[in-house]
């Protein structure tokens, strides 16, 4: 799930929270709104029938159309619920976006994985 994990992920999250001023706990929210709406999104995509885009997000290829259009749509959906729950300015919410849903996406995956091989 490399595709997903942006180089010196450690860094530059360090870095953001010291330019954007986040403190421990509003670091711990937006990872916990980011992962609620992850999953969500994930649930209503697959029951609406996309699981063409579903499955290509989490093998780490969004390049398809339908890969491309799930990915984007879930960066946007979770930016918003992260400006309105958390009240984050748009550059520091699309940032933190950019660094933990990588993150959330290839656990996310990892998990789905491991749920299919203990079926099998």
């Amino acid at each position: 799930m490399s595709a997903y994990i942006p180089k010196n992920t450690d860094a530059k999250l360090r870095s953001l929270l010291h330019w954007g001023k986040i403190r421990q706990e509003q670091l711990t929210e937006a990872f916990l709104i980011t992962k609620d709406t992850v999953l969500g999104f994930l649930k209503r995509q697959i029951e609406h029938g996309n699981w063409r885009g579903v499955l290509e997000v989490l093998k780490g290829k969004p390049m398809t159309k339908a890969g491309r259009f799930v990915l984007d749509e879930l960066r946007s959906k979770v930016v918003r619920k992260l400006i309105m729950q958390m009240g984050l300015r748009p550059v520091i919410a699309t940032t933190l976006v950019i660094l933990l849903l990588p993150i959330i996406l290839a656990k996310v995956a990892g998990e789905v994985v491991g749920w299919i091989r203990n079926r099998s």
